[in-house]
């Protein structure tokens, strides 16, 4: 898989390069019936224990992306780095971390 920031590269960036178009987003990611727990690490502002939380997951069409897994939290577009697992403290399990990647602006 290709460095997860160029990734962007691949769409043109709007609201001071943080954010693709609703059409983009729908164009080329497709949510799947799989589901990950992922914990965003205290980048959330919630999980300094590592809580987890579940979403569904997302996959992108783009060529060279294909393996990554993606999960939208509202308008955000993260995703989940495979190698960065994290231990809840509450349950002793361990999950992968989610990491932001672009906004998704609203349809036009």
């Amino acid at each position: 898989m290709k460095n997860i920031y160029q990734l962007r590269n691949e769409f043109t960036l709007r609201e001071y390069n943080t954010a693709i178009s609703r059409e983009d987003f729908e164009k080329h990611f497709t949510r799947t019936r799989e589901k990950v727990r992922f914990t965003f690490a205290g980048w959330d502002g919630k999980s300094y224990d590592n809580e987890s939380r579940s979403a569904s997951v997302y996959r992108t069409d783009i060529q060279g992306y294909e393996d990554a897994r993606f999960i939208k939290i509202g308008k955000h577009l993260h995703y989940i780095m495979e190698d960065e697992l994290r231990v809840e403290k509450a349950t002793g399990e361990a999950h992968p971390e989610a990491s932001w990647l672009v906004d998704v602006l609203r349809a036009e």
